[in-house]
């Protein structure tokens, strides 16, 4: 099992009309019917994930005025779509039997929407092409990628503190290639973002392309329709 549901077989466009009070409850278990639901209402771990992940789903509704409720509606559905198909779909993740895979999955769902980052996370888009994809993390923490393929493509360095917060408006990543290996020169992205749109300065050649710019955010595409271009 990798770290996350494999997100391949993800069939977001039913999900998406998922009425959001709904998720927002999160698992009624006085109702519960499905096997992987009488499994996660049977474990006080997974009852405790499962009202996390609604309330800061809840929450990340309310953000910034419902603007950007659209992805946040849209993320969900995609997670949950993943996450349902355990014991369904052959998708090489999870298995009914295997609770402590399960309980991994909600921990990991759990820091991704509680972090602080989460409000930022998703795709963003510059005029040029160039694509910008923010992946929320454990706290404060985030992951960026940053590309143009076919071969303008940077990451985050796999490394602690290589992704931090410079005080509350800005977040700054020392950058590495496609896999998160370093440059070799010094390549650092400052990051500004407000609800809808990330503006990007650039320190260092970062192998010779410019990466800075202003990215809107696109309220209709998540990060897991980018999953090959995120691992």
């Amino acid at each position: 099992m990798t770290s996350r549901v494999a997100m391949g077989f993800v069939l977001a466009i039913g999900a998406a009309l998922l009425a959001p009070a709904a998720q927002a409850r999160g698992i009624d278990c006085s109702k519960a019917t499905t096997r992987l639901d009488k499994i996660i209402c049977a474990d006080p771990q997974m009852r405790e994930y499962d009202g996390r992940i609604a309330t800061a789903y809840a929450s990340a509704l309310t953000v910034w005025n419902g603007a950007i409720a659209a992805y946040v509606r849209r993320d969900q559905a995609a997670w949950l779509s993943a996450f349902r198909a355990i014991g369904v779909d052959d998708n090489g993740g999870c298995t009914l039997d295997d609770r402590d895979c399960i309980r991994a999955e909600m921990l990991h769902r759990t820091e991704d929407v509680e972090s602080g980052t989460y409000v930022h996370s998703g795709v963003y888009l510059a005029a040029d092409g160039r694509k910008l994809l923010l992946t929320p993390r454990r706290a404060n923490g985030y992951a960026l990628r940053v590309f143009k393929l076919p071969d303008r493509n940077v990451t985050s360095l796999d490394e602690e503190r290589a992704a931090l917060w410079d005080g509350p408006n800005a977040m700054v990543a020392k950058m590495g290639d496609a896999n998160g290996a370093p440059l070799p020169k010094a390549c650092t992205l400052r990051l500004v973002p407000t609800p809808l749109a990330i503006a990007v300065t650039q320190t260092g050649a970062c192998d010779g392309h410019s990466y800075a710019g202003s990215y809107r955010r696109d309220l209709k595409q998540t990060l897991a329709d980018y999953q090959l271009e995120l691992f």
